[in-house]
């Protein structure tokens, strides 16, 4: 009985060649699966408790025993494992003729040779609310089956994919993603990593290999910060500023145009009244806002009308007590 990614799998095989059925298997393989590095070295016994068998031994590609008699362990043994396809065969003569064998699972694993991230059919900036695929390659990697492909968006995870395909030996693989970026994934980076998850007798943890972050820019059309129209009201000759700020990228281009002026200007007038009318675009997009100025009388003419009555009330009050005195003083006094 093997202990596999999923569960339990029943790997021996017994072959039977006549006599009697045994209750018991008699062969013992420890470990019972191995999982090994390409050109890594790889031991493993094969033993018995049986006391009625002339001997066993192991078949194999490469490390094969040959038949040992009288012996209760045999041991399978390569230096440098290259062989995709090995299925190591531990087997048994008992006394009564049977020859039972087991077959011994080998994983042989290889770490892929690079792991490359790329947009697929473009180059350059994206454009917010169009949708670009990432492709992730990873080359010479096995066993596919044991592969597990992940993509991030910094340090969120934005899916797994694994593969159903079994493939013993190395393969090319492509992974793709979807995604529609916005303004605010701007500077972003995406990375795919792959993992080989080989099961409790693999590597601990996992293998892992990581791409290069793909750092995209994201263009997007100018936003005002305040979209809504404005209505200002200021005295003839006061001095404003009209607020016409937006973002966007690439950077935005401003330009100004009045109700009562025929050409664009690149500052807004702050002395006459009327509408004016901010323009802001860039590659992608263009916006405007206007701004509605209104006049009010100014503040100086108040005071001067203030001056005026001040001074004919002071000239009234010094003719009053003139004539008052020249009366008492009789028709004869010089004043």
């Amino acid at each position: 009985m093997v202990k596999g990614l999923y569960g339990f799998l029943t790997l021996g095989v017994l072959v039977f060649t006549g006599g009697p059925t045994h209750a018991s298997f008699p062969l013992e393989l420890n470990p019972p699966r191995v999982v090994v590095r390409y050109g890594d070295s790889v031991s493993v016994n094969c033993s018995t408790s049986s006391t009625d068998h002339e001997g066993m031994g192991w078949e194999a590609t490469f490390g094969g025993t040959g038949f040992e008699q009288d012996v209760n362990v045999v041991t399978w043994t390569v230096e440098v494992l290259t062989d995709w396809t090995i299925e190591p065969k531990c087997h048994i003569t008992l006394n009564d003729g049977e020859q039972p064998s087991k077959v011994l699972p080998v994983i042989l694993y290889k770490t892929p040779d690079s792991v490359f991230i790329s947009v697929l059919r473009h180059s350059g900036p994206m454009v917010e609310g169009t949708e670009y695929q990432l492709q992730c390659d990873i080359q010479n990697i096995a066993p596919l089956q044991n592969l597990v492909v992940k993509w991030y968006k910094g340090n969120e995870l934005l899916d797994n994919v694994t593969y159903s395909n079994v493939s013993k030996t190395p393969v090319d693989v492509s992974a793709t993603l979807m995604i529609i970026p916005s303004r605010h994934d701007d500077g972003a980076q995406y990375r795919c990593r792959a993992e080989l998850d080989l099961g409790p007798e693999g590597p601990q943890p996992p293998l892992i290999m990581t791409s290069e972050p793909l750092n995209i820019t994201v263009f997007y059309p100018p936003t005002f910060s305040r979209p809504e129209a404005e209505t200002l009201d200021i005295r003839v000759g006061e001095e404003i500023t009209l607020n016409c700020t937006a973002t966007g990228r690439p950077s935005p281009l401003y330009s100004w145009q009045s109700s009562h002026v025929q050409e664009a200007l690149f500052s807004p007038p702050s002395e006459v009244p009327g509408n004016y009318t901010c323009t802001v675009s860039n590659q992608i997009g263009k916006i405007s806002r206007t701004f509605t100025v209104n006049p009010k009388p100014k503040g100086g003419s108040t005071t001067r009308w203030a001056i005026i009555g001040s001074g004919l009330g002071l000239a009234f009050v010094i003719v009053t007590v003139y004539v008052v005195v020249k009366h008492r003083a009789g028709p004869n006094s010089i004043i």
